[in-house]
């Protein structure tokens, strides 16, 4: 059954009959992320996963990121991953994960940890890993493969054309062909069907900002200024198409579990003060002044929750602040499920979801 989220009403059944005036088109697109982490385990179940997906007919599917768990971080393995987005019968459209990039490891330092969770790790990989936990490898990035190298790949193997990937492609908008920012072309955009839909560059794993590495610190800082801007332009281009829904899809989750404060109804991930504050209120900010539905898709989390983090209780005489944002997160490995999300912007709540696996 779908779940359709609204106002603080939460109701399973048939979508609300409207009549006279004619409808909007409706559609469906797939949400999906942290795919196959265990190669051998879950690349059969991917497989059946994504015929699934095509036998639901999807407009498209939106990959959150994570597409691999403990892999190195080469070009070949990009590449590999585009020949599986090849094998969906629809435009894939892709925001990269921490996984991907920010997290790249060296190759001996994969291998010897994926002995270590196996329970099989040899003393020369002990040997290896154990200088890179605490205080000195911390600060010295010990045992990363140039996370800010992979992201360079990322955008050369994904991004070199303004369009999706998958086995039908659709044209997207790319940030840097409309704006002043130049290297952040894996921020996209599109429309269909009276929504305006957006994916922004925001990994786990602290967003990519690591303090004790001025390279890393540089390049997080900068694409947080292209973020922020992607989203401004967003809901921009919502308001000016006089758009009836918002869609911004991104890696990381924001909220954690936890009572927030003034800021969101959920504790917002590293504080107020922390590498996802401003993407955070930027999207809170503008979607207040937008008034309508916006949903934000993410995944890093690993479990299915569709629910409205920033929404902020006003007492019995008001209404809560922030109630048209509702979050959806993916499924992720080792539960390998996708998320059919239903628009129909003839109901108020234009939204809703249900489960797809097999």
């Amino acid at each position: 059954m779908a779940l359709r989220l609204w106002g603080g009403v939460l109701a399973v059944g048939a979508a609300l009959a409207l009549g006279g005036a004619a409808r909007a088109e409706r559609f469906d697109f797939v949400a999906i992320g942290d795919t196959a982490y265990n190669p051998s385990v879950d690349y059969p179940v991917y497989e059946a996963l994504i015929a699934r997906i095509n036998k639901a007919r999807p407009a498209f599917t939106i990959h959150v990121g994570d597409t691999w768990g403990a892999l190195p971080c080469t070009e070949a393995q990009h590449r590999s991953i585009l020949d599986w987005f090849a094998k969906y019968d629809h435009p894939v459209v892709y925001t990269p994960g921490d996984n991907e990039w920010a997290d790249c490891r060296k190759a001996d330092v994969l291998e010897a940890y994926s002995r270590y969770v196996a329970k099989k790790a040899t003393p020369a990989d002990l040997a290896l890993l154990t200088p890179l936990r605490g205080l000195d490898a911390g600060m010295t990035s010990a045992g990363y493969d140039d996370p800010i190298g992979s992201l360079a790949l990322i955008r050369k193997v994904f991004f070199a054309k303004p369009q999706s990937v998958g086995g039908k492609t659709m044209t997207l908008v790319r940030q840097p062909d409309v704006s002043t920012f130049k290297d952040t072309a894996e921020n996209t955009r599109w429309e269909k069907g009276g929504v305006v839909f957006a994916t922004i560059s925001v990994p786990g794993s602290g967003n990519g900002f690591l303090i004790q590495n001025e390279a890393r610190a540089a390049e997080a800082i900068a694409r947080n200024r292209a973020n922020v801007d992607w989203i401004k332009a967003t809901f921009a281009e919502a308001k000016a198409v006089k758009a009836k829904a918002v869609v911004i899809s991104l890696q990381a989750s924001l909220f954690v579990d936890g009572h927030g404060d003034e800021f969101s109804g959920k504790e917002l991930r590293g504080g107020n003060e922390g590498p996802y504050y401003f993407v955070a209120l930027a999207i809170r900010d503008l979607a207040e002044q937008f008034g309508k539905p916006v949903l934000v898709v993410n995944g890093d989390f690993h479990d299915f929750l569709v629910d409205r983090p920033f929404m902020i209780s006003q007492g019995e005489a008001k209404a809560p602040r922030y109630a048209n944002i509702t979050r959806l997160q993916v499924y992720g490995a080792p539960e390998l499920k996708a998320v059919k999300v239903g628009v129909d912007t003839d109901t108020p709540w234009v939204f809703s979801f249900e489960p797809l696996y097999n």
